[in-house]
């Protein structure tokens, strides 16, 4: 089943953030297989055309396909990300594909 999980940081984080990241990818290596895709939500008037620095990231976006809510959430809730309190919204619900179509080439 697939789950969005959208994750805005706490303002002032970018320091927290940078110290973090290698724990979190790190803990998301595994999972790499369940992540149909992902990526960061940035600041405003940030190049998205280039490499964007982790100073200019500002939250996250996952669909993962896991088997149930509590996956989800114990994915979420042991990320280095949300154990050091980086986040200050997280929203984790069932996601339904609409565009492109599951299986469309």
């Amino acid at each position: 089943m697939l789950f969005a999980i959208l994750r805005r940081d706490r303002p002032g984080m970018a320091a927290e953030r940078t110290r973090l990241q290698l724990d979190h990818a790190r803990y998301q290596e595994p999972f790499l297989p369940r992540i149909v895709f992902g990526g960061g939500l940035v600041s405003d008037g940030t190049d998205t055309n280039a490499e964007v620095p982790i100073t200019e990231v500002v939250g996250n976006v996952l669909i993962i396909d896991v088997p149930d809510r509590e996956t989800a959430e114990a994915f979420h809730n042991d990320d280095p990300y949300t154990r050091n309190g980086l986040f200050e919204v997280a929203i984790i619900e069932p996601f339904w594909q609409r565009v492109p179509s599951p299986g469309a080439s």
